[in-house]
């Protein structure tokens, strides 16, 4: 841990105003969920929760979507890509790139038809081009934009079928979020 310098008073309803300094570091957006932790040493610890990150078994979904759409997978919550196909595990806990934050934003599936690694990840850049065509579809519960369902194949141009497949998830998954 380290000291920021900033103090805060609480006020007479409970609540401290992180400043914005330390929420544009943290990437803490307006509506964003924190997890409230505290240790033996009476330390108050807020951590950005990911309802996304919390789900088990996202293999079972992602077998599934690369078994009916034949293409790779991943899937983010609002930062990061949390899990993905077997193909694509470097992608894995890397920082998603605008692309799909462009795509949870507009709360619209997006495809992209020639998408490089930075579309996907910042910072990031596999040792092959694998991504070719690639589908973004958010992942929304109750209004809140928790993370994208991402397709992608190098042999086919994605479609109408990918899209509807990929929104089926992105609402399964929400569904199984208990928020």
């Amino acid at each position: 841990m380290r000291a920021t310098g900033i103090v805060r008073k609480i006020d007479n309803l409970g609540r401290v105003v992180i400043p914005k300094e330390i929420r544009t570091e943290m990437k803490i957006d307006n509506g964003n969920t924190l997890e409230i932790y505290v240790d033996q040493n009476d330390t108050v610890i807020l951590k950005k929760y990911s309802p996304v990150r919390e789900l088990r078994n996202l293999e079972g979904y992602i077998d599934t979507l690369v078994e009916t759409t034949n293409c790779n997978v991943m899937i983010s919550d609002t930062d990061r890509i949390i899990d993905s196909s077997s193909h694509f595990n470097e992608y894995t806990d890397k920082i998603v790139g605008n692309k799909v934050k462009e795509a949870m934003k507009s709360r619209k599936s997006i495809i992209i038809e020639e998408a490089k690694d930075e579309d996907i990840c910042t910072n990031f850049r596999s040792k092959d081009d694998k991504l070719g065509s690639v589908l973004i579809s958010p992942i929304i519960k109750q209004g809140d934009i928790l993370g994208a369902v991402i397709l992608s194949s190098k042999d086919k141009k994605l479609g109408d079928f990918e899209t509807k497949v990929s929104e089926i998830t992105a609402k399964v998954i929400s569904k199984k979020l208990g928020l």
